[in-house]
């Protein structure tokens, strides 16, 4: 279903002309969980994403299974006690950069990105500042923002309460290239 939903976004942009259509050279998204007991953090570098210029489109998707943790144990109850990642094994998203920014000239620029991002199998709508940095035909997004465990239905046993933080600081590094075919 997810590789249906992203090869239609990739078959509608490239409509638009393949100098506006870029694609991941590099990048990661990582996660930090701040709780009285424990610090988690982890990160993923097989991130797949698209970004249209001329639509301001952007859709990621981001393999769970892929994040890497400094515990091996941390990374197993992650992936099969609250990520349940057989059941729910990619989280996307899938929006628009909000303001309007021509993007083919190189300069930072303050962006949102509003859209669906779905994880652990709940769609919500969400709103991530960010920068973009254009520079010789590449970009480079950063984004950090938060999410809260509960509005994706990821439950926290009362005994780990203390190990894992409510809300989880997300961070998105990515460095985009133009498509080629």
């Amino acid at each position: 279903m997810y590789r249906l939903i992203f090869l239609f976004f990739l078959l509608l942009t490239l409509r638009t002309g393949a100098q506006s259509l870029f694609t991941v050279k590099e990048g990661e998204v990582s996660f930090f969980s701040e709780a009285p007991l424990e610090n988690i953090d982890a990160h993923n570098r097989s991130v797949q994403a698209l970004m249209n210029t001329k639509t301001r489109e952007l859709a990621f998707r981001i393999p769970i299974r892929k994040f890497k943790f400094q515990k091996s144990l941390m990374e197993e109850h992650f992936n099969e006690k609250y990520m349940e990642s057989d059941k729910f094994p990619m989280a996307t998203f899938k929006g628009t950069i909000k303001e309007s920014v021509d993007l083919s000239k190189n300069g930072d620029y303050k962006v949102t990105a509003v859209g669906k991002l779905t994880i652990h199998g709940v769609e919500r709508e969400i709103s991530a500042p960010g920068t973009v940095t254009v520079k010789d035909g590449e970009m480079n997004v950063q984004s950090d923002f938060s999410v809260k465990l509960e509005d994706y239905k990821i439950t926290v046993p009362q005994v780990v309460f203390q190990n894992i933080a409510e809300n989880i600081a997300i961070k998105v590094n990515i460095k985009f290239i133009p498509y080629t075919k």
